[in-house]
């Protein structure tokens, strides 16, 4: 066999052996998942918590290893077979003595992954898949949870916790608690929704996470004790040569820093990169087969890697750091700003596919955090964390000049975050075009002499000139987004757009206009709103409307009730108003003031579109008794889709009702196994009786349906079939 046909047979067979591996692990993953049997039972769960517990104001969130589990039957327990990881929220008002590795026992209502599906947002299926989380539940009041067991002090758990605690009394009223905290033994949860937009504006999310960088400092800071100790008594040179005792302790304290930061799966590729990255550097080995060794042994570890952004975004940065400086025959004229700015360049693509934005602040804003955070703030942590093994008031002294540090460094972050250009929304981009973007990155960064190097500049003008296609003049798109129980809605015509509610809010972490609606908007390439309507005042419909008018200007706001955001100069949406957009029209159907009813549902705004050829009707929560009177008020009801009334309840669509609209096709908004169990069992017999299609936004996610400005058919796509991959459920 020739060289090049043994090469390419040992690629192919390597590549065979890969994919076999990972897909194995996959399926081990997917296998060891709760059984969907147990979704909406009382399950009894004993086991350990296994990382610091995220703790709010009402409720605290925790990873728990389940290692003994009951199915509490009215009858008597029964016993099951089953291990496993659950991500469990136990809402309360009382404090929570729940600490890192102790063994409890709760009730718990679980159920298998699940999140939203939608263009722009985060998947957490995905996620939780990719960190090995088998389910997530909440925990029930009775039976009361009981602690079995504290958490033993020979444990790494233990020691975070107990160093978390101490940093928490030593900085209680600091605004950089949570940073100080996170760069310790990464305890995010008190890092403020302030410092998390600084961050994500300015492109520094990388520096407050335990690292790479942070990791290879402390390996770093391992040399020096070794070389003074071999400085002071050079015979120790004849038994060992320092470079490999001074890279075995820093090894050690890499290690030592990656278990108190938790060893998650992310801290543990970060370790292997860069230990497989040391003793490269002490065998006097080349970059490139170092970098490479790392890669592979990343993946032999953890499979499932290449889900990770940050597995991307590490050996991406590294190995365009190793490129730019190997490419010119003196490195040396490469100095930290061009360096940074080549690597911000060469990730670009990589960043507007992951998280549909460019930092243009990220290149002045790393030159200054890198160094500061890396030399100066984690140096202190580190410090302040073994002296609190000694003294209190040490570690406190050491803890708080971080923390100042950080105060500092966000003084100057916020005022380049606050910057109009300091953040740039990239909307969804075909993956053909991102491949030609990287090209043109590459070939900008190519060495001087390249030939057609200008190519590069046009290449990489989609990041700015490209837009989804929006519907044409005359014609009008729906699209219903994933918000779980409750309704956000979008209609577009060919310059305009508009919102029909925006989800809910239910907690200060969970707001589905911050979460899904502006992440959605901005993959759209839509800028501002024409308008808004929030139907009716109730959270699951109008939750996230603030967070949204924080982000995007509203020509136009219309609710059913004057209080409802009345600082941004609400009109009320009356029976007959009208308007017309590109050919389109718009009118409200309900409510009117003649309409008099007590029960806020049956008051919520009801809105028909329609152009020459196409109709659809827009309902919120209105149920039988609006439904009467838009009977009797309405000249035509008729609608080719509608949205199903009240989330398909008992109380809503009427035989009648429906008769009256005559649709083709029924979309309906629920969450996945929502208390109130919608859409009732006989409202969709009622559907499928009158041969009306249904969908809902559980099984399709996001909904979307254009109706052309002729008489061609509307035409319907679902995000979550279309996207499916093979973590979704």
């Amino acid at each position: 066999m020739f060289p090049r046909q043994r090469y390419v047979a040992y690629c192919l067979i390597t590549g065979v052996i890969g994919f076999s591996f990972a897909w194995y692990n996959a399926q081990q993953v997917l296998a060891q998942q709760m059984p969907l049997p147990w979704e909406g039972q009382d399950l009894l769960v004993r086991g350990l918590v296994r990382d610091l517990p995220e703790k709010q104001l009402d409720s605290v969130r925790f990873l728990f290893q389940v290692d003994e589990v009951e199915l509490l039957k009215p009858d008597k327990p029964l016993r099951l077979t089953w291990r496993g990881q659950l991500r469990i929220s136990w809402y309360t008002q009382q404090a929570l003595p729940l600490e890192a590795g102790e063994t409890w026992q709760f009730t718990v209502r679980a159920r298998r992954p699940s999140g939203f599906m939608n263009a722009g947002g985060f998947d957490y299926e995905k996620w939780l898949f990719s960190q090995r989380i088998h389910g997530t539940a909440y925990v029930r009041d009775k039976p009361t949870p009981q602690r079995l067991a504290p958490a033993s002090a020979l444990s790494v758990s233990y020691w975070r916790q107990q160093i978390s605690d101490a940093i928490a009394q030593a900085l209680p009223h600091q605004a950089s608690l949570g940073l100080v905290q996170g760069l310790a033994v990464s305890a995010r949860a008190d890092i403020s929704d302030a410092h998390w937009e600084t961050l994500r504006r300015t492109g520094t999310s990388h520096l407050l996470a335990i690292s790479g960088l942070h990791i290879s400092l402390v390996a770093a800071l391992g040399f020096l004790p070794v070389w003074g100790i071999w400085w002071l008594f050079p015979q120790l040179y004849l038994y060992l040569p320092v470079r490999i005792a001074s890279g075995i302790a820093g090894a050690g304290m890499a290690t030592c820093y990656s278990l108190l930061a938790g060893f998650n799966i992310p801290t543990q590729r970060s370790l292997a990169m860069i230990l497989v990255l040391l003793f490269g550097l002490l065998l006097r080995k080349r970059l490139n087969s170092t970098y490479w060794l790392a890669l592979v042994l990343v993946l032999i570890i953890d499979p499932l890697a290449s889900l990770s952004v940050g597995f991307w975004l590490s050996f991406g940065s590294v190995g365009l750091l190793g490129w730019l400086l190997q490419r010119r025959l003196k490195p040396l004229r490469w100095s930290s700003i061009p360096l940074q700015i080549g690597i911000s360049l060469g990730l670009l693509p990589l960043t507007a596919l992951f998280f549909g934005s460019v930092s243009l602040s990220a290149p002045l804003a790393n030159l200054i955090a890198i160094p500061w955070v890396t030399f100066v703030i984690v140096p202190l942590v580190l410090l302040g964390m073994l002296s609190w093994l000694i003294h209190d008031t040490v570690a406190q002294g050491f803890w708080q000049l971080a923390a100042w540090g950080l105060d500092g460094l966000f003084y100057l972050l916020d005022n380049l975050a606050a910057q109009p250009w300091a953040l740039v929304n990239i909307p969804n981009l075909p993956l053909w075009l991102l491949g030609l973007i990287m090209l043109g990155a590459m070939l900008l960064l190519a060495p001087a002499g390249t030939p057609a190097r200008w190519l590069g500049g046009v290449l990489m003008l989609p990041l700015v000139l490209w837009q989804p296609d929006k519907p044409p003049v005359g014609a009008f798109r729906l699209s219903v987004l994933d918000v779980g129980q409750g309704l956000a809605s979008v209609v577009q015509t060919a310059h305009h757009s508009l919102i029909f509610d925006t989800g809910i809010r239910s907690s200060p972490s969970f707001d589905s206009g911050e979460l899904v609606l502006v992440p959605w908007l901005q993959a759209q390439g839509i800028q501002k709103l024409n308008g808004l309507i929030i139907s009716h005042s109730d959270n699951d419909h109008s939750g996230g409307a603030e967070s949204l008018l924080n982000v995007f200007a509203a020509s136009n706001v219309w609710v059913n009730e004057a209080p409802l955001l009345a600082t941004y100069q609400a009109k009320l949406c009356t029976a007959g108003q009208t308007w017309e957009w590109d050919g389109v029209r718009f009118t409200f159907l309900h409510p009117n003031a003649a309409y008099q009813m007590p029960k806020r549902n049956n008051r919520s705004c009801v809105l028909k579109v329609q152009n020459a050829q196409h109709s659809l009707l827009l309902m919120a929560d209105i149920e039988r008794h609006a439904e009467a009177y838009l009977l009797d008020e309405a000249a035509d009801l008729r609608a080719e889709v509608m949205l199903v009334p009240h989330h398909g309840s008992k109380t809503s669509s009427s035989p009648a009702f429906l008769q009256a609209i005559q649709p083709t096709l029924a979309i309906v908004s629920t969450g996945y196994g929502n208390r109130f169990h919608h859409p009732h069992p006989s409202t969709v017999k009622r559907y499928q009786a009158y041969g009306i299609d249904w969908l809902d936004t559980v099984d399709s996610g996001t909904i979307s349906v254009d109706f052309s400005h002729d008489s061609e058919p509307f035409s319907v796509q679902r995000y979550r079939i279309e996207q499916r991959h093979f973590w979704n459920r």
